[in-house]
């Protein structure tokens, strides 16, 4: 538990350093770094285009010429981000030191590309808003109800909602945390990928 919340400390001081070093720039340099969620997903559309355009060609060699709508890529897009965050959230489970589902990068690849590319990824996506959703107020009720605890020891805190929350909730506290790494990650690389274009 320790090393994850080390990693996603780390994560979220590089995301934080970044957005400051960028801020700064942007006050001394005339460029804008205004972002919308259109453009974000119009980014994340042009990333993922040559991928399924691979993917679907031997079903245009076998079907013609057909047009694949934007909506069932963005599916699909969403699909393999979640479930490849559901597989990674699965993976972290460990009975005496092992992992118990998940054990190979080979199990891990073929659970997120049959997932992903068959839209069953989705099913995973209301677990996953949930956790988001519940780990900030389990974490602000940690706090509030054990005075020994401050807001920044995250280590501490995160430990004792994973304590609370017992097995059953500690599949949802990992994908949340997950999902906001994911989060984080994807809007740091889009603002890198916007200030080197």
């Amino acid at each position: 538990m320790s090393n994850l919340a080390g990693k996603i400390w780390s994560i979220l001081g590089i995301a934080l350093s970044a957005s400051s070093i960028a801020s700064l720039m942007q006050i001394g340099f005339d460029f804008k770094l205004a972002l919308s969620p259109s453009e974000i997903l119009n980014f994340y559309r042009d990333l993922v285009h040559p991928i399924f355009q691979l993917l679907y060609q031997p079903i245009q060699w076998v079907l013609g010429a057909i047009k694949i709508p934007n909506w069932v890529i963005d599916a699909q897009t969403l699909s393999i981000i979640v479930s490849s965050i559901y597989v990674r959230a699965k993976n972290a489970k460990r009975v005496n030191g092992e992992v118990v589902h998940y054990k190979s990068l080979v199990s891990k690849l073929v659970a997120i590309f049959m997932l992903g590319l068959t839209m069953l990824g989705l099913l995973f996506l209301p677990v996953i808003l949930l956790g988001m959703i519940m780990l900030p107020v389990y974490y602000i009720n940690q706090v509030r109800w054990q005075p020994q605890l401050k807001w920044y020891q995250y280590k501490k805190v995160l430990k004792s909602v994973y304590l609370a929350a017992g097995n059953e909730g500690a599949l949802f506290n990992t994908s949340a945390i997950y999902a906001y790494i994911a989060l984080v990650v994807v809007f740091a690389f889009y603002l890198w990928n916007s200030m080197i274009l």
